[in-house]
């Protein structure tokens, strides 16, 4: 049973009917198309389509497609982001920018730490003694 449609898939041989349902699935909300309707369209029932989609190799290819067409039109949607940036968006120059590499966001932490050089061992020693003080009158207070 070498002919299988799930042994094709494995191979990546694809029947015209599965290239039917990879188009149509790799449409924006499939297409508009119900997963019953897209098996009738192929020329399969609903079983046979839940199949190919449960194969690891359809899911690919199905996703596969959905990333070429949206790199059909990156290039339409780069230009509108550029001519945006060019009529004065800050938002879309950055965009711009950040899609070129030439912009990075950057997060800097800068640990500080302030000393105190006007205190004198002695008035470091009357802090800590009041401390003290402090936690000996909260426990004496519970």
């Amino acid at each position: 049973m070498t002919d299988s449609p799930n042994y094709l898939i494995r191979r990546k041989q694809f029947t015209y009917e599965m290239r039917q349902a990879i188009e149509l699935l790799s449409q924006p909300q499939s297409g508009g198309y119900t997963l019953g309707q897209i098996a009738d369209i192929c020329g399969v029932n609903d079983k046979t389509l839940r199949r190919w989609r449960a194969e690891e190799n359809f899911q690919r290819e199905v996703q596969r497609r959905v990333l070429q067409s949206v790199n059909e039109k990156l290039a339409d949607v780069m230009n509108t982001t550029v001519q945006k940036a060019v009529d004065g968006s800050g938002k879309h120059t950055e965009l711009v920018l950040k899609s070129l590499g030439i912009l990075k966001e950057q997060h800097n932490i800068v640990a500080t730490q302030h000393f105190d050089e006007e205190r004198s061992d002695e008035a470091i020693e009357r802090e800590i003694d009041e401390l003290k003080r402090q936690l000996a009158e909260l426990d004496n207070n519970n």
